[in-house]
């Protein structure tokens, strides 16, 4: 056993073959994962349970190397969870909306992915309607992100 920050614990003779970063968000598993890049040694697989943030994440795993091998989400009292499983591969790239809602969900389209995002779609046509009655004016990208977000989710119910 080691204290250690991050991934810093991990030493060259470990032979680590699988890092499981859980529970904190998309952000923070990031900035992990790339402040102790210098500790992996491209061969472990990861698992990660974002609670929330997981563009940013997918972001990174793209930019790095990484190719999502499994993705899912679970529904547990209020919350729904994403688990991203990938490992290095080499180059891969995935598509605005792949990064957005998961490669790998677009294409099983689960019972609770589907929830997921009927009940995501409800709270950005809330938050556009909010932003048409605010009485301050809301910035014009902001509305654009949100509208922009409500019509691929729209898309993907479709």
């Amino acid at each position: 056993m080691r204290l250690a920050n991050g991934l810093a614990a991990i030493e060259p003779g470990d032979g680590i073959t699988a890092v499981s970063v859980c529970g904190m968000g998309g952000e923070t598993i990031r900035d992990i994962l790339d402040s102790g890049k210098a500790y992996l040694s491209g061969q472990e697989r990861l698992i990660l349970q974002p609670n929330g943030g997981e563009q940013p994440l997918r972001q990174w795993l793209m930019d790095n190397g990484y190719r999502i091998l499994c993705e899912e989400v679970l529904r547990e009292n209020r919350f729904d969870y994403e688990i991203i499983v990938a490992e290095r591969s080499g180059p891969v790239i995935y598509t605005a909306q792949e990064l957005y809602f998961g490669p790998l969900q677009m294409q099983a389209r689960s019972p609770a992915f589907l929830v997921k995002w009927q009940r995501k779609l409800r709270q950005k046509q809330k938050t556009l309607s909010h932003f048409a009655r605010a009485q301050q004016a809301v910035p014009e990208e902001a509305v654009q992100d949100i509208a922009r977000q409500a019509r691929w989710i729209t898309e993907l119910l479709a």
